[in-house]
């Protein structure tokens, strides 16, 4: 889950489900259906009331809209007129703002957690804001069968964060804020073999990321402003600073990590050196038939899907937390993307697999419910076939790594 920036980054910056926006309008359109305010209507109403109380309740405003969020225009429309038959039913006149003794300029705004909306309320010479958060409408069940299905397999827990980890039939890897620990397998159970310190000479930012990869027994270590290198057998590490390139999947993409924060700067290294994109806290690519594709959870809540170019304008998609890691399953379309919930780190997590069908992110299978906030999800194993994850469970506070495989729906 991210968010701190997204928790641990806004646990924070912060995760991905995928919900239409059609049952929001649905909701909005239903008002005057229901004996119940359905919750915009309510949300609408309520946030009028806070303009009202800070304004005195002037009897003629003007009032004006902005959206800046990733609604659609009807989405949009259906809200403002939510707002505007609030203020009537209070007895406010909406007029000009020539002839306005207010003006409320509304902003319709969002961020890991829902929707924000920020009213800039002006009379004469005073301003003052009203913010009011909305949670973004419950996913609903899709009458698409899943094409596939997640599996949760646990291989690690312990007590201090886990930031990546590596595992094969014979070791384990975990990397930790301050060491690389060493694990044997001893007939089916992790023995300690040996702890490799990782040093640094500035201060680790707030909420810390970290990036493990081992091959053929070689160790490389990303953390922001570091680099580490170093042998499973016998075991070894040094360290040094560094601003080198992060491998943002398990793949090709490649781009470069803030030093001082918990996110990628949008700067691509690798085959697309000299490309940007938006600051994003995952990304991932993939080939997919003769279209190459491109997925980053952006710092301001929005994925961005980019197809053969990165040059070109990308789709946009929202209800995503800040975590997503490409999947090959040979289901559907070969290629899925595990993504988590846009949450917050005060509720447990879930993952779901979506599929990227064009300019739409479908989903592809249930959603798998976790015991924690998510903290790292990456692609991982031979042929990119599973995915590391690292969670933190609320009941415990211990800190666990994870593997998720998939499997297809016959």
């Amino acid at each position: 889950m991210l968010y701190s920036a997204f928790p641990h980054m806004l646990k924070t910056a912060s995760k991905l489900y995928f919900c239409a926006i059609l049952p929001f309008i649905l909701l909005a359109g239903s008002a005057a259906q229901q004996d119940t305010q359905p919750p915009l209507a309510s949300a609408a109403n309520d946030f009028v009331q806070q303009i009202l109380s800070r304004s005195g309740s002037p009897s003629a405003i003007a009032v004006t809209f902005q959206n800046i969020s990733a609604l659609a225009p009807d989405a949009v429309e259906s809200l403002q007129n939510l707002i505007f038959t609030a203020f009537r039913n209070s007895g406010i006149r909406l007029v000009k703002a020539e002839q306005a003794l207010a003006e409320v300029q509304i902003t319709f705004s969002e961020d890991w957690q829902g929707y924000v909306w920020v009213a800039s309320v002006k009379q004469g010479s005073a301003s003052q804001l009203v913010i009011r958060k909305v949670a973004r409408p419950q996913r609903t069940t899709s009458s698409r069968a899943p094409t596939l299905t997640i599996h949760k397999a646990t291989v690690w827990q312990q007590d201090g964060p886990i930031l990546d980890f590596f595992q094969d039939k014979q070791n384990l890897v975990v990397l930790e804020p301050g060491q690389l620990s060493l694990y044997v397998n001893d007939s089916g159970q992790w023995r300690p073999r040996q702890t490799l310190g990782v040093t640094h000479q500035n201060e680790w930012p707030r909420d810390l990321r970290g990036r493990l990869q081992v091959n053929g027994g070689q160790i490389n270590v990303f953390l922001p402003g570091a680099r580490c290198s170093g042998n499973i057998s016998p075991p070894s590490l040094e360290c040094r600073t560094s601003d080198d390139p992060w491998p943002a999947d398990q793949g090709s993409l490649i781009a470069f990590f803030s030093p001082r924060r918990n996110f990628f700067t949008g700067l691509l290294a690798g085959q697309t050196a000299g490309a940007s994109v938006p600051p994003f806290f995952s990304g991932a690519t993939w080939q997919s038939n003769d279209v190459r594709h491109w997925l980053f959870a952006g710092i301001d809540g929005r994925v961005r899907v980019f197809q053969n170019d990165l040059a070109t304008a990308p789709t946009t998609l929202t209800d995503f937390g800040g975590l997503l890691a490409a999947i090959r399953s040979g289901c559907g379309s070969g290629w899925q993307v595990l993504a988590s919930a846009p949450t917050d780190s005060t509720h447990p997590d879930s993952i779901q697999a979506v599929e990227i069908a064009g300019r739409e992110a479908l989903p592809a299978s249930s959603q798998v419910d976790l015991s924690g906030s998510v903290e790292a999800l990456w692609t991982s194993g031979k042929e990119s076939q599973s995915v590391n994850g690292v969670l933190q469970s609320q009941a415990t506070g211990k800190y666990e790594a994870f593997i998720l495989t998939v499997s297809c729906n016959q």
